[in-house]
């Protein structure tokens, strides 16, 4: 499946205030928020160089192809600093904004609709193989959603995103 991510002329959907508060404090400074109730890590080793599989996730119109439960990106394509995307998955539709941009080696943004504030962490490092070893670390508050996404839901989630960015890297 490939979709393309457009510019939109709507407003996108209003955001959590605490995003910003995460996104200021964790975000811009290359983490996830610590305090968050739900945290999850994972990471997975792929067979492309860190610069190719960062440009795979940073690359917001991929993601529809990492994950089939993605659509409708609009936005920037590309990752810059405080560059807000939005997109839906499971029916909901989220509003990002990247925080640390770092080519090959760190990739963060917050994501929030009312109620729900996310903290991505993506960290790549080479493996000394010519490969890539991603780590991704995330948090979530989350009141309204946190009885149906604990940490092992949250973990299944990466595992899922890292599964699709290795399966993506390594058929370009």
């Amino acid at each position: 499946m490939t979709v393309t991510a457009s510019a939109s002329d709507e407003t996108p959907p209003p955001v959590d205030p605490r995003r910003d508060a995460v996104h200021e404090r964790h975000v811009r400074n290359g983490r996830v928020d610590p305090a968050a109730p739900v945290q999850a890590s994972g990471e997975i080793t792929i067979a492309a160089p860190p610069d190719k599989v960062w440009s795979v996730l940073s690359d917001v119109g991929n993601w529809p192809s990492i994950r089939s439960d993605i659509h409708d990106v609009e936005g920037g394509r590309k990752a810059a600093p405080d560059a807000v995307f939005v997109w839906s998955t499971a029916g909901v539709r989220l509003t990002s904004k990247f925080g640390v941009v770092e080519p090959g080696r760190l990739l963060t943004w917050s994501t929030s609709v009312p109620g729900l504030v996310m903290a991505h962490e993506y960290r790549f490092e080479p493996d000394g193989t010519g490969g890539t070893r991603i780590v991704c670390r995330e948090s979530m508050w989350a009141p309204v959603a946190a009885p149906q996404i604990d940490d092992d839901e949250l973990r299944s989630r990466i595992r899922s995103w890292l599964e699709g960015i290795k399966a993506f890297a390594e058929r370009r």
